[in-house]
């Protein structure tokens, strides 16, 4: 369902995995970052999600 929620907001669904790694499980982890290190760079940049940045007018605080 989360997966679905970050599609629907712009990120594409290859960007988001969980995995379940005990903290004893040190190569899982490093192999697992490595795999989807891999994957993401394969997918290049993120597009979708590439807007204007957001300002926030302060009434007081920009000078006003």
């Amino acid at each position: 369902m989360f997966k679905r929620l970050l599609e629907f907001v712009g990120f594409e669904p290859g960007r988001f995995q969980a995995r379940w790694i005990s903290g004893s499980e040190g190569a899982k982890f490093a192999a697992t970052v490595k795999d989807i290190t891999e994957k993401i760079k394969a997918l290049g940049p993120n597009t979708k999600m590439k807007e204007e940045p957001l300002t926030v007018e302060w009434p007081g605080v920009n000078g006003e």
